[in-house]
């Protein structure tokens, strides 16, 4: 008897992962316990074992994204079997295969409800309801929040409920969140996918019809343009360009009867009732020869992460960034000394080393940037877990160094030194890249003069540094040739203000332009 072998569940939030290699080849004989597979999440690559002895018959390949819980292959009992499968027999490619029969069910739609002019989506909170439990109509089912509110979306009819959606999904306004089947059959149709397609795909549908309308009408609708500034600018009011972007309009195809010509609500609803009249006219293409192919790149799921935390810190903070210019000519000296008793140390001080011991010690002077805030409460840390940004081919990773203010200079850089090879190899553990209260990251390396770093959720607060350059400036009365670097601060101004931004960064200059007091 063959055996599924699915995609694990790797963690709470998990619910898709990708595979990333096949380390067994497709009929080979696997014992249970044997790595087969490697697949990744948003946060990391893990591995697959085989939960069976048998011979295995892969049903995913390298690269598909797999729900948690579904075949990735199955591992046969024998070569019959296996034949058996790879002649289209009791596989699930012979199951895929086999499409089910359609059945015309009764039931309701439920969607995400429009509430607000500007509303264009919605994220689907706590289900009040469990799947397949009989709901009454107006009855609460589930709670949604948009920008600005949580509120309760209530049945349209009764029936038997059939979600679709899942907690913590967004949705667009008019997209189907659940059915409500007026009968057990209509119900298990549904379940069994045997059901007609959801309305919500007619909703797509109309986002493309739109956007062709709008290209082969334009000798029969609406002339527009008279919004359209010399410099391209469109001008039109927020309500307008949220109901064109929801419908894949083109605004500079509307006219304006607003004031000055701009374009309104009314200009947008009044141009779509004209396209739904309009007679379609297939436009002129012109023969265009393709110079290449378009390369697709699908997303690891390290820079997913990535890109989730990225947004993140604009979608939740007030993020401000400010810069300081700083003297390390006498830092720079100081470190030389260090690499010249390497031998005696035991390792070799770097410039880095030195940046993260400075920020400990200004960490321990200004402990509200050594905190994380969750919109509601401020926590001030009284240990300092230091984030080092370190940048890999393959995505940022952010080390944490746990308790950095209990170090000495020797003992962080061999500490950093550690975690930045654990890190450029793939082997940090645990919650090495968790729990850090504040971060610093170095552009310098990368020949970058000055930018303006990205704080990661729910801290307040990253250090930058650009590349230290020689040029002439005036110390001690007399215009020299000295070593100058960029130091960039961001922090959330909700918690954070200028003032105290001004007071870290003129701390950071005092302590980078006398090395000695970093160690007093």
């Amino acid at each position: 008897m063959s055996v599924e072998l699915v995609m694990p569940k790797a963690g709470l939030t998990m619910i898709e992962g990708t595979i990333s290699a096949w380390k067994v080849e497709e009929g080979a004989m696997v014992k249970k316990g044997d790595v087969v597979m490697e697949f990744e999440n948003e946060k990391t690559t893990m591995e697959c074992e085989a939960n069976e002895d048998g011979i295995l018959h892969i049903v995913a390949n390298a690269g598909d994204v797999v729900k948690v819980g579904m075949a990735v292959a199955l591992i046969a009992a024998s070569k019959e079997e296996y034949d058996s499968m790879k002649n289209g027999g009791n596989s699930s490619e012979a199951v895929i295969s086999q499409a089910p029969e359609v059945v015309n069910v009764d039931a309701a739609e439920v969607v995400m409800p429009k509430a607000g002019l500007t509303m264009i989506e919605g994220v689907v909170g706590e289900w009040k309801i469990a799947e397949g439990e009989t709901v009454k109509k107006g009855q609460a089912i589930f709670d949604f929040e948009n920008e600005k509110t949580t509120m309760e979306c209530e049945a349209t009819a009764d029936g038997i409920l059939h979600r679709v959606a899942k907690t913590g999904e967004t949705v667009k306004v008019g997209h189907t969140v659940a059915f409500i089947a007026s009968t057990k059959e209509a119900y298990d149709a549904l379940v069994n996918g045997t059901a007609p397609a959801s309305q919500a795909m007619c909703a797509n549908e109309c986002e493309v019809c739109h956007k062709s309308v709008a290209l082969s009408m334009a000798d029969t609708l609406p002339q527009g343009g008279n919004a359209v500034a010399k410099d391209g600018h469109i001008r039109a009011t927020g309500l307008a360009r949220n109901i064109a972007k929801s419908t894949g309009l083109n605004l500079a195809l509307v006219g304006g009867t607003g004031p000055n010509g701009r374009i309104i609500a009314k200009d947008v609803y009044s141009y779509l009732e004209a396209a739904k009249a309009a007679p379609i006219s297939a436009p002129e293409v012109k023969a265009v020869q393709p110079t290449g192919e378009v390369v697709k790149i699908t997303l690891s799921g390290r820079r997913k992460s990535i890109a989730k935390n990225m947004r993140k810190c604009f979608e939740t903070m007030a993020p401000l960034t400010v810069f300081a210019e700083i003297d390390v000519t006498d830092l720079l000296a100081m470190r030389q000394k260090y690499v010249e008793k390497a031998d005696v140390l035991g390792c070799k001080i770097s410039v880095n080393d030195m940046l993260m011991l400075a920020t400990v010690k200004m960490l321990k002077k200004h402990p509200m940037l050594n905190s994380t805030f969750d919109g509601e409460t401020i926590s001030s840390y009284p240990y300092v877990n230091l984030g080092m940004a370190v940048g890999l081919a393959e995505g940022l990773v952010v080390p944490v160094l746990k308790n950095a203010d209990q170090y000495s200079l020797l003992e962080m850089s061999k500490a950093l030194r550690d975690l930045a090879l654990r890190a450029k190899d793939d082997t940090l553990v645990g919650g090495e890249q968790s729990g850090a209260t504040f971060t610093v990251t170095n552009v310098g390396m990368f020949h970058i003069d000055f930018g303006t770093p990205v704080i990661s959720p729910p801290q307040v607060g990253i250090l930058g540094f650009g590349t230290a350059k020689k040029k002439f400036v005036e110390y001690k009365g007399e215009f020299c040739p000295r070593t100058m670097m960029h130091m960039m601060l961001t922090f959330d101004h909700r918690v954070f203000d200028g003032r105290e931004a001004g007071e870290v960064l003129g701390d950071m200059k005092e302590l980078l332009e006398n090395p000695e007091l970093i160690f007093v």
